[in-house]
């Protein structure tokens, strides 16, 4: 894992995560008790979405999620976004979520010191809640009868908010899981913090190679795009094909020109 530092003219320091799944997460919280960020931005994919095969919370399966969140939160004010991968997450889940401290940003926004920052929730997580709450109470079951995963991809999301969002007095930071969204999102906001693409899972002359909802060799994958949206690479690896020329980030945004 390596530590990645930017200097931006924003007004608090922040650290950006992205595509925990689920994994071991003691060297991250290391490398932000070093670096001290004044805010934790979290933008998505904390989970690990397979459909699970019963109806256990996906925070109770994958064990080292609530940990994780726990820590940041004692570090520094922490947010996080949905990602493709929070698809799962039922009303309970996110309230056990916010317990650990974190203020979860669904299609939303929070008013931080002057910092305005919301979070652009992934359309597939948006797309299954809806479907899920259309179908009306189930005697309990989590997971009715699924969309795809695939039929995801194909989907738009909820960008209607942003116009508001972007009214609000302050500087805007928005968590956008999905650096593929970046047309989509109106020139009022100022920073934007992805993650997704783990940094195109190769590396070829600084070029990432193949990443989910871009294709081959995408457009965002890691670093900083137009002085106003960063990538970050990722914290974890979750297929079988390594990671070349690609290590795992941490990625850090510091104030100043």
């Amino acid at each position: 894992m390596v530590e990645t530092v930017y200097r931006m003219n924003i007004p608090a320091s922040v650290a950006l995560l992205g595509d925990l799944h689920g994994r071991p997460w003691q060297a991250v919280v290391g490398s932000l008790q070093k670096h001290k960020p004044e805010i934790i931005c979290i933008a998505g994919d904390v989970l690990y979405g397979r459909h699970p095969t019963d109806d256990q919370s996906p925070l109770i399966a994958q064990t080292n999620v609530l940990p994780f969140l726990e820590a940041c939160g004692a570090l520094a004010p922490t947010f996080m976004s949905l990602g493709n991968h929070e698809w799962m997450l039922d009303d309970e889940d996110i309230r056990q979520i916010q317990s650990t401290g974190v203020t979860v940003l669904d299609n939303g926004w929070t008013d931080h010191h002057g910092l305005v920052i919301g979070g652009l929730s992934s359309a597939y997580a948006t797309e299954y809640h809806s479907y899920r709450d259309s179908l009306g109470a189930l005697d309990g079951v989590r997971y009715p009868a699924k969309m795809t995963r695939e039929s995801g991809s194909a989907l738009k999301p909820d960008t209607a908010w942003l116009s508001e969002f972007c009214a609000v007095p302050g500087f805007h930071v928005l968590l956008c899981h999905h650096p593929e969204y970046y047309p989509l999102i109106p020139e009022g906001v100022q920073l934007i913090l992805s993650a997704h693409a783990h940094g195109g899972q190769w590396r070829v002359f600084g070029r990432g190679v193949f990443a989910p909802g871009q294709g081959w060799w995408p457009k965002w994958t890691k670093g900083v795009y137009d002085n106003r949206m960063i990538v970050s690479a990722g914290l974890a690896n979750t297929t079988r094909a390594p990671r070349i020329f690609n290590p795992t980030e941490v990625v850090y945004v510091e104030a100043g020109k």
